[in-house]
């Protein structure tokens, strides 16, 4: 989240793309089963967010990485 959040000074976003990239491709190597279990895990924990700002950008987190893309 911090990363997704980042300013463009705070971290480059090539930077980011090379740190969030990699994660993303193992995610989608995933079951359908396990990526939705993953989604709902990633929701779950939004919950508990106090700041919405964080709490909308967790909420977003599991499309944005393909979590919940069909096969």
């Amino acid at each position: 989240m911090s990363i997704d959040l980042a300013d463009d000074d705070d971290i480059d976003p090539d930077i980011a793309t090379d740190i969030i990239e990699p994660a993303a491709a193992l995610f989608k190597e995933l079951s359908e089963d396990d990526r939705r279990a993953l989604a709902a895990i990633i929701v779950e924990v939004s919950e508990l967010e106090s700041d919405p700002v964080r709490k909308r950008s967790m909420l977003n987190l599991p499309e944005e990485i393909g979590l919940l893309e069909e096969e």
